[in-house]
């Protein structure tokens, strides 16, 4: 750095003397008159080096805190992939679905968390970067649960930090329920309702009241193309896309929406959801959800496709939770609202 310092020095006066058509040196200046109108000229270079030297420090180390890195863990013979980025405290990210990836949530969660914590996501089993989907008797809970712990194990995390949005919150409190003393904190994003009773009828009342004929006539001919069939990611686009526009308070706000589909995670959509789904069957864990006590943050959109009445089941269980409704927001309360949500969970941690 000190080397760097005296380049830039050198090369200012160099310009300078140019400019004044003077004779200089890195080692000495030839000055005739006028020694002060100089070593003010001199200062005032050192004061643009020092200058720069902290901007350019400060920038490489802002680059340096948010570095990435992704890869892939190999739990029972099964690769499960994931990705980090940013600095501080490790916030473990649950994804949605069951049978999507983490990437729906990486670029807002990136933007509004990442500078103050670090990020480690991954895409369970079957889902999609992660092997798992031809094992079928394994796209179960149980199994979710054990990767999750596994995931623990292999980052040298001693208590998990979990942030789980839809479904990963429904996961994050199964895992709770099952390793409460390895549980430190749990954010739950628009989490699935601790209940089937209490999670799928009002989802399904609910997407079919705001779903239009129209929109439902698009759905249906993609299902029906040749494309969608072929799995073709342009197709899954729109598929999904005119799909959640029944999830959001606002429906243009699904173009903030970016799903991350490729051709290798799209082929386990559907399947992988429909295995979990129905390995879970009519479930209610409301009265197990008393084993997790650590802090527990809740967030839910007040126009959710799951009901308030779910989320506040739950906040009614958890002794350590505090509910955080969003007014007219839907599923995605990081997109919807996103400086509400980053402030509740930064003051949730302490850190804002």
């Amino acid at each position: 750095m000190l080397q760097l310092a005296k380049t830039m020095i050198f090369s200012y006066i160099s310009l300078y003397c140019i400019a004044e058509n003077e004779t200089c040196t890195f080692t000495q200046l030839t000055i005739h008159d006028h020694v002060g109108h100089y070593l003010n000229t001199l200062m005032k270079f050192l004061q643009i080096s020092i200058l720069s030297l902290i901007f350019l420090y400060s920038c490489s180390q802002r680059n340096a805190s948010i570095a990435e890195s992704d890869g892939f863990v190999n739990i029972d013979n099964t690769k499960l992939y994931y990705s980090t980025i940013g600095s501080g405290d490790t916030l473990v990210v649950l994804h949605g679905g069951p049978g999507l990836s983490h990437k729906y949530l990486k670029p807002q969660l990136d933007s509004l968390l990442s500078s103050k914590f670090t990020l480690l996501y991954y895409d369970q089993r079957g889902s999609g970067w992660s092997e798992g989907a031809k094992d079928t008797l394994k796209l179960k809970m149980q199994t979710y649960i054990s990767d999750l712990d596994e995931i623990k194990n292999h980052f040298n995390l001693s208590k998990l930090n979990l942030i789980g949005h839809s479904f990963g919150g429904l996961l994050g409190m199964y895992y709770g329920i099952t390793f409460p003393d390895n549980l430190n904190s749990l954010v739950l994003i628009d989490t699935d309702a601790a209940s089937y009773e209490l999670r799928t009828p009002y989802q399904i009342k609910t997407i079919n009241s705001r779903l239009t004929q129209e929109q439902n006539n698009y759905i249906d001919s993609i299902f029906d193309s040749k494309e969608y069939k072929n799995y073709n990611v342009a197709a899954y686009d729109k598929y999904y896309k005119t799909y959640l526009t029944s999830y959001f308070a606002n429906p243009r706000d699904t173009s903030k929406l970016t799903l991350g589909f490729d051709s290798i995670s799209i082929k386990k959509i559907d399947a992988t959801n429909n295995h979990v789904r129905k390995e879970l069957g009519k479930y209610d864990i409301h009265d197990q959800l008393y084993r997790i006590t650590c802090p527990t943050l809740i967030l839910h959109g007040t126009e959710s496709v799951f009901s308030v009445e779910g989320a506040e089941a739950i906040h009614n269980k958890l002794t350590n939770s505090e509910l955080q409704l969003f007014e007219n927001c839907g599923h995605f309360e990081y997109i919807e609202s996103p400086n509400k949500f980053k402030q509740l969970v930064e003051k949730f941690y302490g850190v804002n």
